[in-house]
């Protein structure tokens, strides 16, 4: 288990490996905040981005970084995606990829979420 503290201070704990996607939090949110997503919701958090992501590789979770259609890097646990597709011509260049039951479009190529995926394992 892992304790994430929230921007109002309480912590929360959670099952490491239920976390399947991190990012920086919308502009609007505080700044600094990270979206720690995970089976039962989310948090956001003000941790540094860089010691939240060792903590959770260091309990086991394999996270690859790519980035979103607008630019953001976003962290994804390899172990929780269940597909990986060219995205359709409609939704721009790039790479659609289910994780969690979750839609994440990324702009690197399918090869190139292959080769992050096979390189965290």
């Amino acid at each position: 288990m892992l304790s994430l503290t929230g921007l109002n201070g309480e912590a929360i704990l959670v099952a490491a490996k239920t976390i399947f996607r991190i990012r920086p939090a919308t502009p609007s949110q505080a700044g600094g905040a990270a979206k720690v997503e995970y089976s039962g919701g989310y948090i956001y958090t003000r941790e540094v981005l860089a010691d939240l992501l060792a903590r959770i590789t260091a309990a086991g979770v394999p996270i690859a970084k790519l980035t979103t259609r607008s630019g953001v890097p976003v962290h994804l646990n390899t172990a929780a995606i269940t597909r990986v597709r060219e995205a359709l011509p409609i939704n721009a260049p790039g790479t659609e990829i289910v994780v969690a039951g979750q839609y994440q479009h990324v702009t690197e190529s399918v090869a190139e979420v292959l080769e992050q995926i096979d390189a965290v394992f």
